[in-house]
């Protein structure tokens, strides 16, 4: 078990759990490419595509992909993300330590 542990510290796939706000910034950071306050369906397919290895995107979209993203987050069902809907969706979005640590593993977010 110690030597899994150390190998995944090695590899960078264990990353302190964030905050909910640290993720959120992080995340509207790089995928809110016009920064025009708000993340469209498209910017989240495109930021995806380009930060998302390729041998993690099957697993991704396996279990739900950007609709997954847009159910969970997407509180007024505009398909438009924005922050304070990240926010106001507490039990749905980024609502685990899981979710948090792999978009700033995604993101390369500073710890």
């Amino acid at each position: 078990m110690l030597k899994i542990l150390v190998l995944l510290m090695s590899t960078r796939l264990m990353v302190a759990c964030p905050t909910k706000e640290k993720a959120i910034e992080c995340f509207y950071g790089i995928a809110d490419q016009n920064r025009d306050g708000h993340v469209t369906r498209t910017e989240l397919e495109k930021v995806i595509d380009g930060h998302l290895p390729w041998w993690q995107r099957t697993p991704f979209y396996l279990f739900g992909g950007i609709d997954r993203i847009m159910m969970d987050c997407d509180a007024n069902k505009d398909s438009v993300l924005t922050p304070t809907e990240a926010m106001v969706l507490e039990k749905t979005c980024l609502n685990t330590c899981f979710k948090r640590s792999a978009v700033a593993h995604v993101f390369s977010c500073p710890d």
